[in-house]
């Protein structure tokens, strides 16, 4: 059998525009094979032809999203959005969807998959909550997020109470119509979403698990592996 293919939106680093180093490494710890999406390069009459060629995707970190995307103005305190990256990003999901491609969002990938689908974000949790929840540094842990019961998320980090990082300044706010939240910060801030219908392997979280090397880490990417292997399986 030929190794399941993991689309990943390319981030823009300090080398050059590529696929984050620590879910490339995962992915191909897992038997996979990474297929990076350039959103500098990539034109979207193109995404068909990429989605036909991949077995799953993973929506990575990143900076803020055009707030026009959920239906805001822009807040003096949003980011600058990298606009071309949005666009393939949010033109990615129909295609996805029609082929039914098991999805993880990480971070900006959660919010992302939240205004996918019609949801809605916080711009600036500082400002607009209170909350900060941008840790000093991007080694260790930061606070706890409580899973929710019967959830995905649960099944694969196996515990109820888990320790995450925490890289971000906008988060989920009005959850998108067939998603439910997974995950809270103690502050109340969303920290997971789900597809409700359990046939749609679709998972966000909102800290960066890549970075870390825990078991509930290591689980959330087993999760959606596994998930990529069962429709591959079920498609050969």
């Amino acid at each position: 059998m030929s190794k399941p293919v993991i689309g990943v939106t390319c981030g823009k680093y300090s080398d050059g525009i590529r696929v984050q180093s620590h879910i490339k490494r995962i992915v191909e710890e897992l038997g996979g094979e990474v297929r990076p999406l350039n959103w500098d390069t990539l034109r979207l009459y193109e995404l068909l032809g990429e989605v036909l060629q991949i077995d799953g995707y993973i929506f990575p970190g990143g900076g803020d999203l055009k707030p026009s995307f959920y239906g805001q103005e822009k807040l003096p305190e949003c980011g600058e959005p990298c606009v071309p990256r949005d666009e393939l990003e949010m033109n990615l999901f129909p295609l996805l969807m029609q082929r039914n491609l098991p999805i993880l969002g990480i971070c900006r990938g959660c919010q992302m998959i939240n205004a996918g689908f019609g949801g809605t974000l916080v711009q600036d949790l500082p400002s607009q909550r209170g909350f900060i929840h941008r840790q000093p540094s991007e080694e260790g842990y930061f606070h706890t997020v409580n899973i929710a019961g019967g959830t995905r998320l649960l099944s694969a980090v196996g515990q109820a109470e888990i320790q995450v990082n925490s890289l971000h300044h906008q988060a989920v706010d009005e959850v998108a119509e067939g998603f439910r939240v997974s995950a809270l910060a103690p502050d109340g801030t969303i920290e997971g979403i789900e597809c409700i219908d359990r046939s749609r392997f679709i998972m966000g979280v909102q800290w960066h698990p890549e970075m870390l090397s825990d078991e509930a880490s290591k689980g959330i990417f087993a999760a959606f592996m596994g998930a990529v292997m069962l429709k591959k399986d079920k498609c050969e």
